[in-house]
């Protein structure tokens, strides 16, 4: 019989809860007004700095070098809160965001070592789902938002796709091998690029309908690609994403209208 996990050292704890202060704290600092709104980008990598070793430490005893797929949340995390400082006047907004991404951070991080340590419930996995489709959406609303020329959105689109993707088929429902994963993933983000540069090239759609838009086709396609090899492709989950497909149909067919 498998012995019982010990719980989770209180010191560690503390030590993630310190690492997500300090995240916000570095991400308030990106609304100073010594703070030029084109410097935001660059001083994202600072979050990075602070978020990914602070991971390293907090699930290396765990599994000695933590796989990459443990710091997607806090790399999306860390370019969605620079973008938004250049993208969101009003303090109280951004600072919302900020505070999201703290908590983010720590949610996301503390459930990954419970995996690792075979201590995660079934309410853990939809948490770890939500962190990462939100994280993943407001992504795609920055990269689209912000002003840059498309082979440079594409390319943005195409990682933030790619390391959201493998993400989800390592660590939600049945992990995949990490070959298996990275070219499923790679299908999964072509469909998503194929669409983005339709929609840039024949709709006048807004960073925002057009993120909703490249968020449905891919928690469309992974889900389907996720059941699929799982084999819990149920009827009630089929029907569950044609309702998303038709969902994101419309919004393609009226803004193709409105061109």
């Amino acid at each position: 019989m498998r012995t019982p996990a010990a719980p989770l050292p209180q010191g560690d704890q503390r030590f993630l809860i310190l690492a997500a202060i300090v995240l916000v704290a570095l991400g308030l600092a990106f609304k100073s007004e010594l703070i030029a709104t084109g410097q935001v980008w660059d001083l994202s990598v600072v979050l990075l700095v602070v978020a990914l070793p602070a991971v390293f430490i907090y699930l290396r005893a765990e599994s000695g070098l933590p796989p990459i797929e443990h710091y997607v949340p806090a790399a999306i995390g860390s370019v969605v809160v620079g973008g938004l400082a250049a993208l969101i006047p009003q303090w109280w907004a951004y600072g919302l965001v900020v505070l999201t991404f703290g908590a983010s951070f720590y949610a996301a991080t503390i459930l990954d070592r419970r995996r690792l340590r075979d201590r995660l419930k079934p309410g853990h996995v939809i948490v770890q789902e939500t962190v990462l489709g939100l994280s993943l959406a407001a992504g795609y609303l920055v990269v689209l938002s912000v002003q840059f020329t498309l082979p440079i959105k594409l390319m943005w689109v195409f990682v933030l796709t790619l390391l959201a993707t493998y993400r989800a088929f390592r660590l939600l429902g049945r992990a995949m091998s990490p070959r298996r994963a990275i070219l499923f993933s790679l299908l999964v983000a072509q469909v998503v690029i194929f669409l983005a540069a339709g929609l840039s090239e024949y709709t006048p759609v807004t960073g925002g309908v057009e993120a909703v838009m490249l968020f449905l086709a891919w928690y469309i396609n992974r889900g389907l690609v996720q059941h699929t090899v799982d084999e819990t492709l149920t009827r009630q989950v089929a029907l569950e994403y044609f309702a998303f497909g038709g969902f994101l149909t419309y919004l393609f067919i009226a803004s193709s209208q409105a061109h």
